[in-house]
């Protein structure tokens, strides 16, 4: 308790009154002193014994109550304050403080921890909010304790704390342990199908600068390459990416023993694969009413380039000797085609053709495209191409495509019977849920355009999305070893195309199916997808078939979980698994893989594990605080209480500021003398003067 007398005022009449007194008083005066009358000082000290006497003057008497000055201390326990060992010697630190603390009087202290998100550790920002809440003419300071790997220290930090507050952190010193880490200094976000593009990244090892690294590469969960990489210096990394869509680009360098962590020894990227033209080979068997509309399906695309060849007829000697470049316009290149430059089309597409053969001189007889150029074919689609046939009565007969080596790649072998009768064609069970056909199921109902004939057919592998009349297969789809293949049993699709009978989604299912062919990713019906919920992760899987294989999720601190699927609905299946840190979450699902994220793909926090003390070393001196690297509980600095003003910090002590701060407890007022006793001295002033100006 503080007792110090104060002067107070409490007028006797109003202020303005008061004023207008003394200014006339004072005027008076004046005048006397402009007259040369001897009173002038005399008259003053009458207007001055007037004035307090109105005024009132009064002692104040108060009881205070010293109020204590505020610390606030702020524990960094972000991921990576908390590997190792750091944490027991981050509540070894936090122990000793406190413990110091507990012998000042008159200080409060307030803690606050800051953690980290996507972005990396936010001291700065719990920093600011826990000051807003605290009274800013009693704080004494700021502590905090951390590894020093801070993320939101602007580069000009001034105005984060207010004026005279000094800011003192805490290092904990962490140089023994060992953190190998991997960096990318250029990731591409986009790249072309089926060429390489190059990554750029950095290993980082302290101590160990030279010495040689292996980086494991794998792309879409599959391990493809392990390249050498010198630790410090900057390394490209030739990668090819294989498919459309979302490519999961995955660089992990090998562990080194005794690491701090293995989150920072691998980087993740998502590169989406896009093709810069689709090369298309569009091949009509003989003119017919469907082949023109083929080809204005695929050249209404802007994104294909299209070779397309009609059969008009098989050239034979007689034709030669006859004629032949009247009826044909260039010989069909099969030697071009299907040796050369097979491997250059995306897509091959195979329109009611039939096997045909021409007489060679001799009498022999040899077929347009020869059985060894059909064997290519199919190698070109088991090594990833995509074929589609439509086909057409022929391929019921005798001269079927499935009478050659294709036969081992198509879904379907033909019956030898043709339908001929009108027709509505519908969704199966699976083309209600396959993507390419699924968002048609509601328009089924709205009389899709009569087909008239359909090539009977059973299927031998393969997913059934459109069936004809008594559930004939219609539309086939199946993936064949790395690459795909289409089946349409009708060459009537043109009615659609043409609005017969009111038409049917002709331009969208057929661009829809091609994608499919091509690869697209959006399309596949086997998918694997997952999300993170609070601490869940969510695992969804979409299949045909009737039931899914358990996921395996390697998550980002090394550990694996097996996470069992349950149906949900028809062709969903679901399970639940515990997230487990920031980072990506690696999903095997046997023939699909996923990767999602928790926070960012590469944790900012993991990109340096490094203790430090430059981060945070401009904040504390630009606010007169000091920076202090802590190896043990002892090298912790003495404290101090020092007035607004003085320095703050030296090498063994740091300051917290006193502010003496009160608060008023009782007030009690007294008349510093009695009002008549003003007014007395007053008259008798003015008195004097009289009696001097008499004389």
């Amino acid at each position: 308790m503080d007792n110090l007398p104060n002067i107070a005022f409490d007028p006797l009449i109003a202020m303005p009154l008061i004023w207008l007194i003394l200014a006339l008083a004072f005027i008076a005066a004046a005048m006397s002193g402009l007259s040369r009358l001897k009173s002038f000082f005399l008259r003053a000290l009458s207007a001055l014994f007037l004035t307090l006497a109105l005024l009132n003057p009064q002692t104040v008497e108060e009881d205070k109550d010293p109020l204590a000055d505020e610390l606030l201390i702020i524990t960094d326990n972000s991921e990576s304050a908390e590997l190792g060992d750091r944490k027991q010697k981050m509540n070894t630190i936090i122990a000793a403080l406190s413990s110091r603390l507990e012998s000042i009087e008159n200080l409060e202290v307030t803690r606050v921890q800051t953690g980290d998100n996507q972005e990396g550790t936010k001291l700065a920002s719990s920093l600011v909010e826990a000051l807003s809440n605290m009274p800013q003419n009693r704080l004494a300071g700021v502590i905090a304790i951390t590894d020093g790997q801070i993320h939101d220290i602007p580069v000009n930090p001034e105005g984060l704390l207010p004026d005279g507050v000094p800011l003192h952190a805490l290092i904990m010193n962490d140089t023994e342990s060992r953190d190998r880490r991997i960096s990318a200094i250029l990731a591409p976000r986009y790249g072309l199908v089926g060429e390489q593009t190059d990554f750029q990244v950095r290993v980082d090892d302290p101590g160990f600068e030279g010495d040689t690294a292996v980086i494991q590469i794998r792309v879409n969960g599959e391990l493809i390459a392990r390249f050498p990489a010198t630790i410090g210096n900057r390394v490209s990394i030739p990668i090819t990416i294989e498919k459309r869509g979302t490519n999961t680009v995955e660089l992990n360098v090998v562990a080194a023993p005794d690491e701090l962590t293995l989150k920072n020894n691998i980087f993740v990227s998502e590169i989406s694969g896009i093709r810069d033209k689709m090369q298309v080979l569009l091949i009509t068997g003989e003119p017919h009413r469907g082949g023109r509309a083929w080809r204005n399906l695929l050249k209404s695309d802007p994104a294909v380039e299209m070779v397309h060849f009609t059969i008009l007829t098989i050239p034979d000697v007689k034709e030669r000797v006859s004629g032949q470049d009247e009826l044909s316009l260039i010989e069909f290149p099969t030697a071009q085609l299907f040796e050369e430059k097979l491997d250059e089309f995306d897509l091959i597409i195979f329109d009611n053709f039939t096997r045909r053969s021409s007489r060679m001189r001799g009498g022999r007889s040899r077929e347009l495209i020869q059985p060894f150029y059909i064997q290519n074919i199919a190698n070109y689609v088991e090594d990833g191409g995509a074929l589609l046939v439509a086909t057409g009565p022929g391929f019921a007969g005798d001269k079927s495509l499935y009478r050659t080596a294709l036969a081992g790649v198509l879904p379907a072998r033909p019956t030898g019977k043709i339908s001929e009768f009108a027709y509505q064609a519908q969704l199966s069970d699976k083309g209600r849920r396959h993507p390419v056909t699924s968002s048609f199921a509601g328009s089924v109902a709205n009389n899709w355009g009569q087909w008239f004939r359909i090539i009977e057919s059973e299927v031998v592998a393969g997913h059934v999305l459109m069936e004809g009349p008594n559930g004939e297969p219609l539309l086939i789809m199946e993936k064949v070893v790395d690459g795909r293949v289409g089946m349409l049993m009708s060459d009537q699709a043109w009615l659609w195309s043409r609005n017969y009978d009111g038409g049917g989604p002709y331009s969208e299912l057929f661009r829809r199916m091609a994608h499919w062919l091509l690869g697209e990713p959006d399309l596949d019906a086997e998918k694997l997808t997952a999300k993170i919920s609070g601490d869940e992760l969510v695992v969804e899987r979409m299949t045909l078939g009737e039931t899914a294989q358990d996921v395996t999720v390697r998550k980002p601190d090394g550990s694996t979980e097996t996470i069992k699927l349950n149906p949900v609905s028809d062709g969903i299946y679901r399970g639940i698994g515990k997230t487990a840190g920031q980072g990506a979450y690696l999903l095997d699902g046997g023939d699909v893989n996923a990767v999602t994220a928790l926070g960012a793909l590469n944790p900012r926090e993991y990109k340096d594990l490094t203790t430090t003390d430059a981060i945070i070393r401009p904040l504390s001196e630009l606010t007169g605080g000091g920076t202090y690297v802590i190896n043990k509980p002892a090298d912790i600095p003495n404290m101090r209480r020092v007035r607004p003003g003085n320095a703050m910090s030296d090498a063994s002590w740091m300051g917290l500021v006193e502010n003496r701060q009160f608060v008023t407890r009782n007030s009690r007022r007294k008349p510093l003398a009695p009002a008549l006793l003003f007014f007395a001295l007053a008259i008798a002033a003015l008195a004097w003067a009289w009696r001097r100006e008499g004389q």
